[in-house]
């Protein structure tokens, strides 16, 4: 439910900007946060995942845990500080590469630059809560919390600032919230952390910074790579064919933010149980965890991905005529394609980092960004976001069916169980066969009532075999 808040979330951010500011302005907005989430995935050196991995190993050893915060906090702490002056300083430099509205694009970097180190701070904090097999801290403090807050300051923002800098009041309004965020994320773990001191009792764990980085390191550098996959891509459509561009190609493919934070909070959900059953070599479990939660993904991604695909034109002008045009769709059934197959491989990255396979993780997030860095240089220029899109779509697939082979062959681990199976026929069949049929013999008029009768079809289906979908088998 967090996932979903902050997935529509999103979407109502993206409305508000596109819808309020106009393409140009949009689209400068849209660039500099993406910068703002690359700084921050560079900054943070890896520290979620390497608290996840080792708190959840010695959540009942206080010392051991006392331990790996130090080794993780203070080194993001002075790297996140470190950055966000650099970015401070360095913002006239990206801005020359865009041109146009130098000035106001130096601005907005600027403000989000200040920042950098309370966004650093909660996504690390929040992670080593969620060691301690706790949710509810990044439910309430990331997802309804900063979601909440981020859509209030932007309504405000967009419908009362009259003055020629509305995009930077607006910019400043979405960083506002990590700041808030980041101290409540501090007291929560703090909080965690002694009521853990006080019922200890568990194994003494040997951990030290060694240790922790030896792991953390190459999560370091595949963290960034990941967010230069998501991020990059409009960077470069904003360099190569304007800030106006850039919005369109944003709106078309702001939906899968949605399908992402699913999968994040399932991955989030399952990383610490993963991290306790390979750290065994219980493989059987690691195993069924892998197969269920790949069913949980498709059953809710893929209508969400089939139904925006089957009302492309409706979805993009939800956020303004202007966005409605031939390369907009082609764009939104391009990154369709694409997530339908990497949402079918499940938290495939989570089971690779948790197994400890983090030098293979970073080998394949490389290949994926220089697949998408190549591709996207080639054919942005010729082909525009249609494009940017391909390149994101191949990029994808580089990145989910190499680590999925190497999980089949290494491992022993695949994401195809019963549940996954009957999750891909009911989603493929209620939202992809039954409204290809609609369109077919109704007209493409009639396909949002075909996706309504999808939708009453897909939950009674679920329901009916809710036993498959939610259990895992052992099998």
């Amino acid at each position: 439910m967090g996932a979903a808040v902050a997935g529509v979330g999103g979407l109502i951010v993206t409305w508000l900007v596109a819808y309020g500011l106009g393409p140009t302005t949009a689209g400068r907005f849209f660039a500099a946060t993406s910068a703002f989430l690359v700084a921050v995935s560079i900054a943070r050196l890896g520290t979620p995942t390497g608290l996840i991995y080792w708190v959840a190993r010695c959540r009942n050893d206080p010392s051991a845990v006392a331990r790996v915060l130090r080794s993780a906090l203070l080194p993001a702490a002075v790297a996140s500080i470190a950055i966000g002056v650099l970015a401070f300083w360095a913002a006239p430099h990206l801005a020359l590469w865009h041109g146009d509205g130098e000035q106001q694009y130096i601005t907005m970097l600027r403000a989000l630059a200040i920042f950098l180190p309370a966004a650093v701070a909660m996504e690390a904090l929040l992670a080593a809560t969620r060691g301690f097999q706790r949710m509810r801290a990044t439910v309430v403090v990331e997802k309804l919390g900063r979601t909440v807050a981020q859509l209030f300051l932007l309504w405000v923002a967009v419908s009362w600032t009259t003055t020629l800098d509305t995009g930077v009041v607006v910019t400043a309004a979405w960083a506002v919230p990590y700041l808030p965020a980041g101290i409540v994320a501090g007291l929560w773990l703090r909080r965690l952390h002694t009521e853990r001191r006080a019922a200890s009792g568990g194994p003494p764990t040997v951990i030290t910074p060694g240790l922790f980085w030896a792991y953390t390191v190459p999560r370091a550098v595949a963290g960034a790579a990941h967010l230069l996959l998501q991020r990059m891509d409009i960077l470069l459509v904003a360099g190569l064919l304007g800030f106006a561009e850039a919005a369109l190609y944003t709106v078309a493919t702001r939906f899968v933010t949605v399908v992402r934070l699913i999968s994040g909070a399932v991955g989030s959900a399952v990383q610490p149980r993963l991290a306790t059953s390979m750290s065994s070599a219980d493989h059987l479990t690691s195993g069924a965890l892998y197969q269920v939660t790949t069913g949980w993904i498709v059953v809710t991604g893929w209508p969400i991905l089939l139904s925006v695909g089957w009302t492309a034109p409706v979805y993009l002008g939800l956020f303004g005529a202007e966005y409605v045009t031939a390369d907009g769709e082609i764009v939104v059934w391009l990154l369709v394609c694409g997530m339908l197959v990497a949402t079918v491989c499940g938290v495939v990255d989570s089971v690779l980092v948790m197994a400890g396979r983090t030098g293979w993780q970073l080998y394949n997030v490389v290949a994926a960004l220089i697949v998408n860095l190549v591709l996207n240089v080639w054919l942005i220029p010729d082909l525009g976001i249609i494009g940017a899109a391909i390149a994101w779509t191949v990029s994808l697939a580089v990145n989910n069916i190499v680590p999925l082979v190497q999980l089949r062959t290494g491992l022993g681990l695949h994401p195809a169980g019963r549940g996954t199976a009957v999750a891909v026929a009911l989603s493929a069949g209620w939202f992809g066969v039954l409204p290809a049929l609609t369109v077919l013999f109704l007209g493409r008029d009639a396909v949002v009532a075909g996706l309504a009768a999808a939708g009453v079809g897909m939950a009674a289906s679920a329901w009916r075999l809710r036993k498959t979908l939610i259990l895992p088998s052992y099998q």
